[in-house]
């Protein structure tokens, strides 16, 4: 905690006293409670600080409006919201992580939070350094024998952000989907971009894989791997939905099993309902490495479960293992 500094933001003093006690309890030094968007201007330190920000129960657009402030001003901040919905917009604005805490929480509901907040705030701590710290990237002209693959849904904003910012800048082509809407990818992959070593960029047809950049697909567009000669490629096109979802992650496991394996290590990450269960069952028996979110680190233990459970994972592991594992078997 010595090099960043942490600021509380909400709107209920009731938050701002119990919660600060409460982190100091924990020797987490607060640096300044605020509760007015105009003393954000104030702090003029900004990259040091580590904000945690409780948005507006009840009121999208005074929410929406604070998500635009922090993203403006490129802050590093923690959203803590009452509803997925509001965090999953807020984390494709520039969030750092997020936590769900609802207007009345039980106290050991309040426990939960604080523990979760702790782990949250220790994990922007580290990637606020890597921004703060990092040099300018370079595209590396270099081979590559294998790829990887990531597929994810609810819970995969952060657990995607978790595993690249814990990657080498030295990675072979890395390709994505996560379950997101038109117009959210784009603004995911530029956030990513901004706090990750590699180069992470929206997908785009046509795309030749390189290594050292990650493609996330874009929203409203399945995404596979071809290849021409030796060169692989992405097509991004607008098709029928797929287990309900476009892009979806059987869809481009099912193009990778296909043109690329066995040269791919492929994660399955929380996420609700088979997507890319099948898929990864595919590359798994055409000789690929296969990894599967295990259930206590999962948002949601839907898709990575199937994927287990009908044999497509090579092995189970926590979030905060999976990226070791991917770069001890590219």
């Amino acid at each position: 905690m010595k090099q960043h500094s942490i600021v509380l933001f909400s709107e209920s003093a009731q938050f701002l006293n119990v919660t600060k006690k409460t982190l100091e309890a924990y020797n987490i030094n607060i640096q300044k409670c605020i509760n007015n968007l105009n003393e954000i201007n104030k702090i003029a330190d900004k990259k040091s600080n580590i904000f945690v920000v409780q948005l507006p129960y009840k009121n999208k657009e005074k929410s929406e409006n604070i998500i635009s402030i922090f993203q403006q001003n490129k802050l590093n901040w923690i959203c803590v919201g009452e509803n997925s919905t509001i965090n999953f917009f807020a984390m494709t604005k520039g969030a750092m992580g997020n936590i769900i805490l609802k207007q009345t929480p039980t106290s050991i509901e309040y426990k939960v939070f604080i523990k979760n907040l702790i782990s949250k705030i220790n994990q922007s701590i580290e990637i606020a350094s890597i921004i703060n710290s990092r040099c300018k990237k370079q595209l590396i002209n270099k081979a590559f024998d294998k790829i990887v693959a990531i597929g994810a849904s609810t819970g995969g904003t952060e657990a995607i952000q978790h595993i690249l910012t814990n990657l080498t800048e030295n990675i072979p082509p890395t390709v994505i989907v996560i379950h997101m809407p038109p117009g959210f990818t784009k603004l995911y992959a530029s956030r990513l971009n901004d706090i990750c070593k590699m180069y992470v960029k929206e997908a785009e047809d046509g795309d030749i894989l390189k290594y050292g950049v990650v493609y996330i697909a874009p929203g409203g567009y399945h995404m596979r791997v071809l290849k021409r000669g030796k060169e692989l490629y992405l097509s991004c096109i607008e098709e029928n939905k797929v287990n309900g979802h476009m892009p979806s992650v059987d869809v481009l496991f099912e193009s990778i099993a296909q043109n690329v394996a066995p040269k791919v290590v492929a994660s399955i990450l929380t996420g609700m309902g088979n997507d890319g269960a099948l898929g990864i069952l595919h590359i798994k028996n055409k000789g690929g490495f296969t990894i599967g979110q295990d259930e206590n680190s999962c948002v949601v233990y839907g898709m990575p479960k199937v994927a287990n459970e009908i044999g497509g994972v090579s092995t189970q592991a926590s979030l905060v293992d999976i990226p070791k594992i991917i770069m001890d078997n590219v």
